[in-house]
């Protein structure tokens, strides 16, 4: 399971998930943070869970269990933080950028994960 931790004034957002057949390139757009994971699919599915609705499975299907790694952009919509890091008692205000109106569509964040498969399980 990866865990995004969001800042508590987080309400409404949207995550877009990606499936790349190898390593996308880098984004160079304005984003308030960018964090790469790799994670171990054994299943090869993808979830996402809220604390508010539980599991909800994704319409996206990894072409099998593997290892992964996992690409996050997200951003966060200046015209309702200040958002403050989660991480820091609540003391440090995150960074904010313009350029992602469509994406946020009044939502609070919007994420962006590009998943790409880095290696095979074995004996699957």
């Amino acid at each position: 399971m990866v865990y995004l931790q969001v800042p508590p004034q987080v309400i409404r957002a949207f995550v877009r998930l990606e499936s790349w057949s190898t390593t996308p390139p880098k984004n160079t757009d304005q984003w308030s943070g960018t964090e790469e994971v790799e994670v171990e699919l054994p299943g090869g599915e993808l979830g996402l869970e809220t604390i508010d609705d539980g599991r909800e499975d994704t319409p996206l299907i990894l072409p099998s269990p593997g290892l992964y790694r996992m690409r996050w952009h997200w951003i966060f919509n200046p015209e309702r933080g200040p958002f403050t890091s989660p991480l820091a008692g609540g003391r440090s205000v995150l960074p904010t950028t313009q350029g992602h109106e469509e994406e946020l569509n009044g939502r609070d964040q919007y994420c962006l994960v590009r998943i790409w498969r880095t290696a095979r399980l074995e004996g699957v």
